[in-house]
């Protein structure tokens, strides 16, 4: 197996991207060959442009219009959003896009359900994952409370249908157990077909995203058709080092860096690589849900401060509408009547990631009196 390439392009703003990016990361693909393309988005939730916890509009229109002028079969946009995926398609104006270039657009937990299994638990994902020939995954530049990161390995998280994605959670909720759910599915997914990932990293998303965070100007274009590898240079070009993500440790590459505005190419060898020389990264701030306790020795010391430092969840009743969101959406029901039950909370966060208010407070537990 020939060894991946990673390109990548600095651009400031949407109305700059060019096809170059796309022209190398297509080169020697036939498209034509495929009957039927999906187009999958990260779409979080019913957020407007400016919050950019969604694939940017412009961006995926820009793909779009390349797939379309290249591919004469059927082109299906699709995602399934944390909640209101059919709003989330209006408010994020990706429905508009997809009117305008005339391509089906589709709420995942609307397609015919097919059953996988994934680690022992049955998941649904939509008929049209397996039915696809290509994925033209879409993932969004940003920080994420529980993983630290979320590219394009998470972004495949979406093909799972609705519901059923907090609830997982219930049943891997570490961080560590999560990254192997991840896996496995980016395995399942990827099995019998290609996936060509292009990262929407013009404006991303630094501190507690995936939804509450800050956008930044982070002027970046990132692709490969190997995620994994989007994943280890995304990840390092916002300021982690690469083994900081679980799923760059379990499905660390060597790869090809190549720059596309000066022609540089770097060579990779994995995860272990601390710094790339001739890259200019933009240090995102980080999750206050990152808890440092290597420099402490003792196993009992380090049980008891990471039980005091580890964020958990409050709900910001001055911000709070009301909106039921987070009991919803808890998958153990630790949230009733807008309080959270400290000892059943498993700390998956998908209540502040959700919510569209930033009412969710992470909290230390010796700060929750």
């Amino acid at each position: 197996m020939s060894t991946p390439k990673v390109y990548y392009s600095i651009k400031k703003d949407y109305d700059k991207l060019d096809n170059r990016i796309l022209d190398w990361t297509f080169n020697g693909l036939e498209v034509q060959q495929y009957e039927k393309i999906l187009v999958k988005p990260n779409i979080l939730g019913p957020y407007p442009p400016s919050k950019h916890a969604n694939t940017h509009w412009k961006f995926i229109e820009w793909i779009l219009i390349y797939l379309k002028t290249r591919f004469k079969g059927e082109i299906v946009l699709g995602d399934s959003s944390s909640f209101s995926t059919m709003k989330s398609f209006e408010v994020s104006r990706i429905k508009e896009v997809c009117d305008r270039q005339n391509i089906r657009w589709l709420a995942f937990e609307s397609d015919e359900p097919v059953k996988r299994e994934l680690l022992g638990k049955e998941i649904i994902i939509p008929k049209a994952v397996p039915e696809s020939d290509l994925i033209i995954n879409l993932p969004k530049l940003k920080t994420h409370i529980l993983m630290k990161y979320t590219g394009a390995v998470k972004n495949l998280y979406g093909c799972i249908s609705g519901g059923l994605k907090p609830a997982l959670h219930k049943y891997f909720p570490k961080e560590e157990e999560f990254a192997n759910v991840l896996v496995e599915l980016y395995h399942t997914i990827a099995q019998d077909k290609e996936i060509i990932t292009i990262m929407d990293g013009i404006c991303g998303m630094e501190g507690n995203g995936p939804g509450s965070g800050r956008p930044v100007n982070s002027k970046v274009v990132i692709s490969s058709r190997n995620p994994a590898a989007v994943d280890l240079f995304a990840s390092y070009y916002i300021g982690y080092k690469m083994s900081d993500i679980l799923t760059n440790k379990i499905l660390s590459t060597e790869f090809e860096l190549v720059n596309i505005d000066t022609g540089s190419i770097s060579k990779i060898p994995g995860y272990e690589m601390e710094e790339i020389t001739g890259v200019k990264r933009v240090n995102f701030k980080k999750p206050d849900t990152i808890y440092i306790n290597f420099l402490i020795s003792s196993r009992i010391l380090s049980t008891v401060t990471s039980y005091l430092g580890v964020r958990r969840p409050r709900i910001n009743r001055d911000k709070c509408v009301g909106c039921n969101i987070c009991e919803e959406i808890c998958p153990v029901g630790a949230i009733v009547n807008l309080d959270v039950d400290v000892k059943r909370c498993i700390n998956c966060y998908c209540c502040h990631e959700v919510c569209q208010y930033s009412a969710i407070d992470l909290r230390r537990r010796f700060m929750q009196f």
